[in-house]
């Protein structure tokens, strides 16, 4: 669902930018559904998002699940600007969110029916990620992880060594990334640089972006990726 949020606060050019860039990536947010729909039917689930950035899954999820999701970051401006989209959708009774680093989560353990982390394994690594998250989940809970394909095989096998089954997986094509995200944030990449050329932090955001395209374009595997759901044995 796309939403006008206001642009507030520090880096307004930064915060608009990132603001229509979310609408590119709500472009994604089937197959965040989609890897939902995989789980089993759970009433009023509570969920955690790791490394919840700007909130595209954690809204997603929020009025799919009709639970209550707490996300999780530390970017202060990409929270501002979930805490707009909160505030726009009247979500503040189903989501929170927490500013604070995926390396030192302190949450009660056995506490959440699903993680879910689009994203942001790369943090503390896919290995170490289920290792930790584990005691975060209830019994028989879920966790849902989209990552980059690299070395997507040898992650697999570490699934099972950390008391986990492996329910599901769902691959997102370079194709995919390409024409569905790539492709678009480039154009937006090139309006705001024709726009607002002499704005020297908004440049450096856009650099930025466009590096991980050009990186993406030299490196199949950075720009195709997989969901994968797993279940806490």
């Amino acid at each position: 669902m796309k939403t006008d949020i206001a642009v507030i606060g520090a880096g307004t050019l930064i915060n608009s930018y990132n603001i229509k860039k979310d609408h590119i990536r709500e472009n994604l947010n089937k197959y965040t559904i989609k890897a939902y729909k995989l789980l089993p039917e759970i009433k009023n689930p509570h969920i955690l998002d790791i490394g919840c950035g700007t909130g595209v899954p954690t809204i997603e999820l929020a009025q799919i699940s009709g639970g209550d999701v707490t996300g999780v970051d530390n970017d202060p401006l990409s929270l501002e600007i979930l805490q707009n989209k909160i505030n726009t959708l009247e979500l503040n009774n189903q989501v929170r969110f927490i500013e604070d680093s995926i390396n030192t989560l302190t949450f009660t353990e056995k506490s959440f029916d699903i993680l879910w982390a689009e994203g942001s394994v790369f943090v503390m690594g896919f290995e170490d990620s289920i290792k930790e998250w584990y005691r975060f989940l209830k019994p028989q809970g879920f966790l849902v992880i989209h990552d980059d394909d690299k070395e997507k095989n040898k992650k697999l096998e570490l699934v099972k060594k950390y008391g986990y089954n492996l329910i599901a997986e769902l691959d997102l094509s370079n194709q995919i990334w390409v024409e569905e995200y790539f492709i678009p944030l480039e154009q937006l990449i090139k309006e705001f640089k024709e726009k607002y050329p002499d704005d020297l932090e908004l440049s450096a955001e856009l650099n930025k972006d466009q590096m991980e395209i050009d990186q993406a374009r030299l490196n199949s595997q950075r720009a195709s990726s997989f969901i994968v759901i797993l279940q806490k044995l």
